[in-house]
């Protein structure tokens, strides 16, 4: 049987000019970034773009985000993050008083300000989230003053007092676009029993057991075993959790089971392999385990699977660079690392989601330096994504990678030489006004050598002006009343 391992590497590469911002919270870690720490599952696009919640600035004055869609700001690609239960997503413990936040900003933009608003103490935590569970006015506003910030800022802010579980919603307003960036932010004050908020929640809601139990004969050292977890739609991929038996002392039956379950429950948060005490707590044994759910989870079945063999599949994607934009060309230039056949899918796009080039390649057991060439591109922020796809078309890797393209400087004409031979006085015009009849000039801007030939009763054939520039050589209208070409 062959199981997949997703690996990811999502990265953020960086130029001198920022044009487009991007950025989430890093610490608390937010809803989005928790789903790209493998923390949150079931996340949709969050999971490789917590960078990109992006919508038009008008919290809390105005209708955008819309309610019970402000953890997505409104955006159905980040809809997932709408969800809303006492258990769906993990929680970083924190106290009330003095607390730092970090932002990270992946594409750093000029900043209006950065404000934090946290919930009521008794918000309605099934529900998604709207204005009215939030209070009315930030517990801490940074003032921006309109410059770009650092890539990480760090912000010492003063929390309000609350217990249990709550939400911190942060806002990154920016200065010159009509935009802000929205992260939900999970958080857990505990509930003064030396308890979290977030293991109440968990003792009471392993309402709901699976069908199926971790259970089996004997394993030999070498051996695989998997657990996947179904719901009416099928397999829940994201809770597949494998176990590869280390001796045939961990192969014994009442071992590996204890050993499974334990990874289980390290690996996922919604789910809990053991068995439930009176306190409904759930642990696991040296032997039988069944599996819960958390109440009202679509999840039905839990089925183990055994096999010989584990394939690792992968694709990581690392040293990515751009090219200077020349005459709306560019070429991005990445490292493709596989393991195993997969099929590398990457795309670049600009800020508004219009693809600019694409590169395709199988890759097996091996690693490539790949070029992909942009057309009609502009400088500003863009985005690489890529995909790699194994021999059934089943997603294995995939990620985001913010990039600034910046356009190449303008390159200055080379000075001309006339041609071999051809003597002269003077570059034209070499802060001269007039110039004795005679007299000789090369003329940068076409490379010739003119002569200049003297106006009636006067031994110069010009007066000049930057002003007045109708007697310049070659240039303006009147020049061949007092130039005569020498070479062309």
């Amino acid at each position: 049987m062959k199981i997949k391992h997703v690996s990811l590497y999502l990265a953020a590469l960086f130029f001198n000019t920022s044009v487009f911002a991007h950025g989430y919270v890093e610490a608390p870690a937010s809803r989005a970034y928790q789903c790209k720490l493998g923390k949150n599952s079931g996340c949709g696009s969050a999971q490789w773009e917590p960078q990109s919640v992006e919508q038009t600035s008008g919290y809390p004055a105005g209708d955008v985000p819309p309610d019970g869609k402000l953890a997505s700001a409104g955006k159905d690609r980040y809809g997932e993050l709408d969800q809303q239960s006492p258990t769906r997503w993990a929680k970083t413990p924190i106290t009330s008083g003095k607390f730092d936040f970090v932002w990270y900003h992946t594409a750093p933009h000029r900043t209006t300000n950065w404000r934090y608003y946290i919930t009521k103490q008794n918000w309605d935590q099934n529900k998604p989230l709207t204005r009215a569970a939030f209070e009315d006015t930030p517990f801490c506003e940074i003032d921006g003053n309109g410059n770009t910030p650092a890539i990480r800022v760090t912000h010492s802010c003063n929390v309000p007092q609350r217990t249990g579980y709550q939400v911190i919603y942060a806002v990154w307003e920016i200065a010159d676009t009509t935009n802000s960036f929205y992260q939900a932010i999970d958080v857990d004050f505990g509930n003064g029993d030396g308890t979290s908020g977030d293991e109440h929640a968990h003792h009471n809601n392993w309402a709901k057991e699976l069908n199926g139990l971790i259970a089996g004969e004997a394993l030999k050292a070498g051996d695989h075993v998997v657990a996947k977890f179904f719901n009416a739609q099928g397999e829940v991929t994201s809770l597949r959790t494998s176990l590869t038996i280390a001796s045939d002392e961990k192969g014994a039956s009442d071992q590996w089971t204890w050993d499974l379950a334990t990874a289980i429950n390290a690996a996922h948060s919604q789910i809990r392999a053991g068995v439930k005490d009176a306190h409904g707590m759930v642990e696991p044994i040296h032997g039988a385990n069944p599996v819960y759910a958390n109440e009202g989870s679509d999840l039905d079945t839990m089925i183990l699977y055994y096999g010989d063999e584990v394939v690792v599949q992968s694709l990581t994607v690392s040293d990515v660079s751009a090219s200077k934009i020349d005459q709306g060309k560019s070429t991005i230039t990445l490292r493709a690392t596989a393991e195993g056949s997969v099929l590398l899918d990457a795309n670049v796009s600009d800020h508004g989601g219009n693809q600019k080039g694409r590169v395709q390649r199988p890759l097996k057991d091996e690693s490539k330096t790949l070029t992909m060439n942009l057309v009609d591109a502009h400088a500003g922020h863009h985005m690489l994504r890529y995909y790699g796809y194994d021999e059934s078309g089943e997603i294995v890797s995939q990620g985001v990678i913010d990039l600034m393209l910046e356009e190449k400087a303008a390159q200055p004409e080379p000075t001309p030489t006339p041609a071999p031979g051809i003597k002269y006085n003077y570059e034209f015009p070499k802060n001269l006004t007039s110039y004795k009849a005679g007299t000789r000039v090369l003329q940068p801007k076409d490379g010739k050598v003119y002569q200049c030939k003297p106006f009636p009763f006067s031994g110069y054939c010009v007066q000049w002006s930057p002003s007045a520039n109708q007697y310049e050589p070659g240039v303006g209208f009147a020049w061949k009343m007092a130039w005569t070409v020498v070479t062309q």
